[in-house]
C-alpha cells in the first residue's frame, strides 16, 4: 500500500513538474504504473477529481483536461489571461475556434490517427475563411450555436470584422504579428498558447510557418475527444462543414 502511494505521490509529481511522465526517463515509476492495475486505477482517479484525463501513448503517460470541464486546464477567465492582450469572450471563442480547426485538420471525421504529416499557418487562414463564409450564409445559426452550445455567431462578427493583417504605425510597412485586431495576430497567437502548451511546434518554411502537432496533441485527440463518452459535436460539425 505505501509502495502504491508513493508512486503515485512521485507520478503526480512529475506531471505538475512536466506535464508528461515516459518510460525513458522515468522507467522505474512508469513500468510501476502500467505493471499494477491498483496503481493505475488510483491514478486515473486522482486525475479524474483534478478534472484531468489520464492517457498513454508511445511509452509516455500525459494528463489532458476533461472537455467540458476545462480547456488544456484553464478555465475561461485564465484561458484569457493565458492568451493575454486583453482577450475577451470574443476572442477566446474565435481562438478556440482556429483549435477545432486544427484538430479537425489532422484528425478528420474522428480518425484514430493524424492524416496529415504537418500543415501550413496560411492553409490554415483559408480554412477558416471558408468555414466562417459557410457558417455565415446559415439561415439558422442561432439555432445551430444552441445546438452545439457554441457561440458561433459571435465567432462569425468576430472574425468578419477583423482585417486580414494590421501594419505597425509609422513609416515601417511590417505588419503586427501578434494580438487580436487582425485575423493574421488572432491566428498567431491562439497558435503561439498551443505552442506554449506543448500541442504543436511551429517551424519557419519559406515566409510560412509550418505547424507539426506533438506526441501530446495525439494523445489528447485519441485518448479523450475520441472517447465515445466524450462529446466531440463542434468538431464534427466543422469537420463536414466543407464537404456537406
Amino acid at each position: 500500500m505505501g509502495r502504491n502511494i508513493d508512486v503515485v505521490g512521485n507520478a503526480l509529481k512529475i506531471f505538475i513538474e512536466k506535464g508528461s511522465l515516459s518510460r525513458e526517463d522515468f522507467p522505474m515509476i512508469h513500468e510501476s504504473i502500467i505493471n499494477n492495475g491498483d496503481t493505475l486505477e488510483d491514478l486515473e482517479r486522482i486525475c479524474q477529481t483534478m478534472g484531468l484525463f489520464l492517457n498513454e501513448r508511445a511509452g509516455t503517460f500525459y494528463v489532458s483536461p476533461i472537455p467540458g470541464m476545462k480547456t488544456f486546464g484553464y478555465t475561461n477567465e485564465e484561458m484569457r489571461r493565458e492568451f493575454g492582450y486583453s482577450f475577451n469572450n470574443e476572442d477566446l471563442y474565435a481562438a478556440l475556434f482556429i483549435i477545432a480547426n486544427v484538430i479537425t485538420e489532422f484528425f478528420p471525421e474522428a480518425s484514430t490517427a493524424p492524416t496529415k504529416l504537418f500543415m501550413k499557418s496560411n492553409d490554415l487562414m483559408e480554412i477558416v475563411d471558408k468555414k466562417i463564409e459557410i457558417l455565415r450564409e446559415q439561415t439558422n445559426l442561432d439555432e445551430i450555436s444552441y445546438e452545439k452550445s457554441y457561440n458561433f455567431e459571435v465567432v462569425v462578427k468576430k472574425w468578419s470584422d477583423l482585417q486580414r493583417v494590421k501594419h505597425d504605425k509609422g513609416e515601417s510597412d511590417s505588419k503586427k504579428e501578434f494580438g487580436k485586431t487582425s485575423k493574421n495576430q488572432l491566428l498567431n497567437t491562439t497558435l503561439r498558447f498551443m505552442e506554449n502548451q506543448e500541442l504543436i511546434n511551429l517551424v519557419d518554411l519559406n515566409g510560412d510557418k509550418a505547424i507539426y502537432i506533438t506526441e501530446r496533441f495525439k494523445a489528447t485527440i485519441i485518448n479523450a475527444y475520441n472517447d465515445e463518452e466524450i462529446q466531440s459535436e463542434i468538431y464534427n460539425y466543422l469537420d463536414n462543414l466543407l464537404t456537406e
